[in-house]
């Protein structure tokens, strides 16, 4: 692999592992506002990976959308101390990337104020170079946008970047971009069979190895 100059990442499921909340949060929305629902597991595990409001429109198509999405808001707040933490080693290798003078930067379609929360719990509010999220852009993933504000901040070249993720969205995102993908294979979500030029993500220490040995 190139050495990189820039890593980007996304955050949910790839950082964070939130899937048990948004799990235990979709639950309970069905349960209050849409009781004839069969609840489908797999299916709410995609919902780690498209802008939230997208996903409610879909599955609450004749409700508020403001009410709706706030009720997510206050359901997902509730359980996110319970259920929400990091991956192993993110912390040590973010802090071993910006030592060795690589750039880290979070690129996704949580909004600001949801993602902020998040990173405040997990102590990691302070060390992102740059932070874009779906409130800073027109257009969300799989619309390369935010990968282009950060290429743009730093002037760095395409080939000295690479973006990580766990979904198809961070996929074809990078692939918009015409940058380099990194996916974290231990993701409940597939990736399109047909991926091409994809660096296997295992885990966050041999792949910080594998960065700074490139």
């Amino acid at each position: 692999m190139k050495k990189k100059k820039l890593i980007l990442f996304d955050f949910d499921g790839t950082l964070l592992d939130s899937d048990q909340m948004i799990v235990v949060a979709f639950q309970q929305l069905y349960e209050l506002y849409k009781k004839d629902n069969i609840f489908d597991l797999k299916k709410v595990l995609t919902f780690s990976g498209p802008p939230i409001k997208e996903t409610l429109k879909n599955e609450f198509p004749d409700i508020d959308q403001d009410f709706i999405f706030n009720e997510f808001v206050r359901l997902s707040t509730i359980n996110y101390d319970k259920y929400v933490h990091l991956f192993p080693y993110v912390k040590e290798m973010i802090d071993i990337l910006k030592r060795n003078n690589i750039k880290v930067g979070l690129i996704t379609s949580k909004a600001r104020k949801a993602t902020m929360y998040a990173l405040s719990l997990c102590a990691l509010d302070n060390v992102f170079d740059i932070i874009v999220c779906a409130d800073d852009v027109k257009k969300t993933k799989p619309d390369p946008e935010g990968i282009y504000k950060a290429l743009k901040a730093f002037n760095i070249a395409k080939d000295d970047t690479l973006y990580v993720g766990d979904t198809n969205y961070d996929y074809f995102t990078s692939e918009n971009a015409n940058i380099d993908f990194g996916y974290v294979s231990f993701s409940p979500r597939k990736l399109i069979q047909d991926a091409k030029n994809v660096i296997l993500i295992h885990d966050f220490e041999s792949f910080t190895k594998e960065i700074i040995d490139a």
